[in-house]
C-alpha cells in the first residue's frame, strides 16, 4: 500500500511540474511584446513566405544535446544536400567542429541584452556572448519570433527572418501573419515547426537527448550553457525513461515534457502529411514516431543518390517581397497604431477618472452609480484591443476572484481600484510603445 502511495504522490508531483511548465511555455512570450516589433514585422520578411518552398528537400535540426558529440562531424557531408538549422545554442558546438548551419533559429522572448554571466572575471551579457560575428560568420539568416526582444532583429547575418510561435494573435493585427501552433516549450520545437510547413519530406532531429548522458552531463561540450545546481533543480525530479538504443536513461521533469510534445507531434504530422521523421541524436530518449537511426546510416540511406543537391540560397532568392503589398501594409500598419494611440488615450483618460472615484473616502449612492458607468466604459474600451486582455490576464483573474470573495462594497472598490491601477500602468506602456512604432514605421521607406 505505501508504494501505491508512493507511486501516486510521484505522478501527481511530475503532473504539477508538467502543469506549471506549460504554463509558463504559454505565457512566457507574452504575446504583446509583439506590439514593440511592429516596424521589425514590417521591414523583416516573415518566414511563412518560404512555405512549401523545400518540398522534396531534407532538414536537419540541430541541438545541444551531449550526444552531438559523437556524429556532429558528419554534418559536414550534409552541406549543400539537407538544410542545417541550428538552434542558438548549438551554434558553438557546431562552429568549433567546422561546421556553418545554414539559419540559425532563437525564438526565446528573453531579451539577451538585459542577462549577464560572468566569463573571465567580467560581467558578459548574453547577447554578446552567443551572438557575436566570429559565430555567426558566414551564417546566412538568422530566425527570430515576432514576440522576441527588438534586438535579435538587429544581427550580424545575410538576413534576419521572423515567424511567430505560441499564441493565436494573427488575427488581431493588420498584417497577413502566420501563427505557427506546435508549441513545445523549446526553440527546437519552433525549428520543427518551421521545417513541417517549409514542406520537407525528410527532417531529422540531432543532438536531441532531452535527457542526462551516462556521466550525468546535460549538454553538449562548448553548449556552454547554465549547469548551476539551482537551474538544474528548476528542471525537476529525475527518472528513468526508455533510451535511443531501447536502454534506460535518466531524464527529468521538463525534459520529458519537451519529449511529449514531440510525440504528439509526430503523430499528427505522421497523420497528416507524408513528411518523414528521423531522430538520429544517438542517444538521449526515445522518441515515439520517429525513425531511430545512426545519422551515418540518414546520410547513406536517405540523402545520398536520393535527394538532389540544394541551393539554400536559391531557393530564398525564389521568393521576391511585394512592393506594392507592402506599401499597402504600411498604410494599414500605420492606421492601426493611430487608432490604438488614440484608444490608449481614452482608456487612461476614463481609468483615471474611475480611480478617483474609487479612492473617495464616502461613497453616495450617485458616486457608485457614476463608478459603474464609467468603470464599465473602461472596460468597454479594453475589450476593443484584444493585447488589452492579454497584458492584464493575471489582474483580469484577481479582479473577478476578488469581487466573487468579497461582496462588501469597500471590499469590491478595493479590488476595482487594484484593478485600474494596473490598467493605467499597462496602458501607459501600450501607448508608448505605439507611439513609438508609429515613428519607426514612418520613417521605413
Amino acid at each position: 500500500m505505501k508504494e501505491v502511495m508512493k507511486e501516486m504522490k510521484d505522478l501527481l508531483s511530475r503532473g504539477r511540474s508538467r502543469a506549471w511548465l506549460r504554463f509558463n511555455t504559454i505565457n512566457r512570450g507574452d504575446a504583446v511584446k509583439v506590439l514593440d516589433n511592429l516596424s521589425n514585422i514590417l521591414v523583416h520578411r516573415q518566414t511563412a513566405e518560404f512555405h512549401k518552398k523545400f518540398q522534396g528537400k531534407a532538414a536537419v535540426i540541430v541541438c545541444p544535446g551531449p550526444s552531438l558529440s559523437k556524429n556532429v562531424q558528419l554534418l559536414k557531408e550534409l552541406k549543400g544536400k539537407a538544410l542545417i538549422i541550428s538552434v542558438l545554442h548549438a551554434l558553438k558546438p557546431l562552429k568549433a567542429a567546422g561546421i556553418t548551419p545554414d539559419i540559425v533559429i532563437h525564438t526565446d522572448p528573453q531579451n539577451l541584452k538585459a542577462v549577464f554571466r560572468e566569463e573571465n572575471g567580467e560581467l558578459v551579457s548574453l547577447y554578446d556572448h552567443w551572438i557575436n560575428k566570429d559565430e555567426l560568420e558566414g551564417v546566412s539568416y538568422f530566425v527570430t519570433s515576432s514576440s522576441g526582444s527588438p534586438e535579435n532583429f538587429d544581427i550580424p547575418v545575410k538576413e534576419v527572418l521572423w515567424m511567430s510561435p505560441g499564441m493565436r494573435i494573427g488575427a488581431f493585427l493588420p498584417l497577413d501573419l502566420f501563427d505557427y501552433t506546435r508549441v513545445g516549450g523549446s526553440v527546437s520545437h519552433s525549428a520543427f515547426d518551421l521545417a513541417v510547413e517549409f514542406g520537407f519530406s525528410k527532417i531529422a532531429l540531432v543532438g536531441q537527448d532531452l535527457a542526462f548522458s551516462s556521466s550525468g552531463g546535460l549538454y553538449a561540450d562548448k553548449a556552454e550553457l547554465d549547469l548551476s545546481a539551482k537551474r538544474v533543480a528548476s528542471m525537476g525530479e529525475k527518472f528513468q525513461v526508455k533510451g535511443f538504443y531501447d536502454d534506460e536513461v535518466t531524464t527529468n521533469t521538463a525534459f520529458s515534457f519537451f519529449a511529449q510534445f514531440y510525440r504528439h507531434f509526430a503523430k499528427q504530422v505522421n497523420k497528416e502529411t507524408d513528411t518523414k521523421l528521423f531522430n538520429c541524436t544517438e542517444g538521449g530518449i526515445y522518441l515515439e514516431g520517429f525513425n531511430h537511426i545512426s545519422l551515418e546510416n540518414f546520410i547513406n540511406n536517405e540523402i545520398k543518390g536520393s535527394m538532389a543537391d540544394i541551393s539554400i540560397n536559391n531557393i530564398f532568392k525564389s521568393v521576391i517581397r511585394d512592393e506594392k503589398k507592402y506599401i499597402k501594409d504600411k498604410t494599414k500598419l500605420k492606421r492601426f497604431i493611430k487608432d490604438n494611440i488614440k484608444l490608449g488615450n481614452e482608456v487612461q483618460r476614463l481609468s483615471k477618472a474611475a480611480m478617483e472615484l474609487a479612492k473617495k473616502q464616502y461613497h453616495s449612492e450617485e458616486d457608485l452609480r457614476r463608478f459603474d458607468l464609467v468603470q464599465n466604459k473602461t472596460i468597454n474600451k479594453l475589450t476593443k484591443n484584444y493585447f488589452y486582455t492579454l497584458g492584464l490576464q493575471k489582474e483580469i483573474y484577481i479582479l473577478k476572484a476578488g469581487v466573487a470573495a468579497d461582496n462588501s462594497t469597500r471590499g469590491q472598490l478595493g479590488f476595482h481600484l487594484d484593478f485600474l491601477k494596473a490598467v493605467v500602468n499597462f496602458n501607459t506602456k501600450f501607448v508608448k510603445s505605439f507611439t513609438k512604432q508609429l515613428s519607426l514605421v514612418s520613417s521605413n521607406g
